[in-house]
């Protein structure tokens, strides 16, 4: 009976092995290795539970054996040789032929990180999260509108595996925008381009599959999003908002709207609300409730000013729900509408389903 020995690859930007090796484990594939007397090898084994690696790779075992000086191994070829003899050499006392070295090449696997960045995912590999990960490997994911909040969806939608990303917005990326977005453009880089083409080139630069849309998204080309595994909604235009809503959830294409409301007080503070509201095909019949389709307040000055921390963590909240969704996360109260009060540190969890 045969097994497989499994360890992770630390890469680094060039996808050579980083050396020396800072983690000492290994695991195992199969049945658990046993001596020639067929008594399993607990000697080498710290952990007896199963775990699922992701890419379809399921472990049995998992096992601890350190150098004797308690040191990093020096390189893979140590790690690995250092696992492999103590096997082998109980093996082979039962069958003398037995010998590791098939020179049959194993490929790595690793689809949930080369199909869409140009340079090993090293974070989840470090972090031993490849089977959730794996739950974000949607197809087709929209952006719809690129200012403070969906300029940080975007920044964080990036880094994850999902094969295409559209951005849809017609505006260009001016002065204002460079205060409430994701990095520090210079001065020279406020040069009237379209926010899909600014942003695009930044993130064509970590990954494939970033396709721009250079126009807002309007009743008549709504069609354009049927199909779709999740889109963000992040505009201020609530009319707008209304028909890309309405229209989503009448396709049936699961969505993630992202809002502010935000006033000034006669301290010169800000009081505000950051809203985040996502309808799936099982549940959307609180969105008329939930999302503000009407006009906007004539105090409300939320386009006159600059939040950029506000824009991010409702970015981050709309983002989490999404994993939460696919599964990545664990979600035990199932909202679907959640409000943050900043003057009272209040987060309310809603239409849970």
């Amino acid at each position: 009976m045969a097994g497989a020995l499994y360890c992770p690859l630390e890469l680094d930007q060039h996808g050579r092995t980083t050396n020396p090796c800072q983690n000492h484990q290994c695991w195992w594939i199969g049945e658990p290795p046993c001596d020639q007397n067929g008594r399993v090898m607990e000697e080498l084994i710290s952990n007896a539970s199963q775990e699922d690696k992701g890419d379809g790779i399921r472990t049995t075992v998992a096992f601890s054996r350190k150098r004797g000086d308690l040191a990093a191994y020096r390189d893979y070829y140590e790690k690995i040789w250092t696992y492999v003899r103590e096997i082998w050499h109980e093996a082979r006392v039962l069958d003398a032929t037995c010998d590791p070295r098939t020179e049959k090449p194993v490929p790595a696997v690793v689809e949930a990180q080369q199909r869409v960045f140009h340079y090993p995912d090293m974070a989840t590999t470090r972090a031993g999260i490849g089977a959730a990960t794996a739950k974000l490997l949607a197809d087709k994911v929209a952006i719809i509108g690129l200012g403070g909040s969906g300029s940080y969806i975007l920044d964080l939608m990036a880094k994850t595996p999902v094969a295409e990303l559209h951005i849809f917005d017609g505006d260009e990326f001016k002065l204002h925008n460079a205060f409430r977005a994701p990095g520090a453009p210079a001065i020279e880089d406020l040069s009237e381009l379209k926010k899909v083409d600014w942003f695009g080139a930044i993130y064509d630069r970590m990954r494939r599959g970033i396709v721009r849309h250079p126009y807002h998204v309007v009743a008549t080309n709504l069609s354009e999003l049927a199909g779709f595994d999740f889109v963000f909604v992040a505009v201020d235009d609530v009319r707008a908002r209304k028909v890309i809503v309405e229209g989503l959830i009448e396709m049936k294409v699961p969505l993630g709207d992202v809002g502010m409301d935000m006033a000034l007080t006669r301290q010169s503070s800000l009081r505000g609300i950051c809203r985040v509201t996502t309808a799936t095909v099982d549940c959307n019949d609180h969105i008329k409730d939930a999302v503000p389709f009407g006009d906007v307040p004539a105090e409300d000055i939320y386009r006159n000013i600059q939040v950029a921390d506000l824009n991010m963590l409702g970015a981050a909240f709309a983002v989490m729900k999404w994993k939460k969704i696919r599964g990545f996360y664990a979600d035990d109260m199932r909202e679907h509408h959640s409000l943050y009060t900043i003057a009272t540190h209040a987060l309310t969890k809603e239409d849970r389903k």
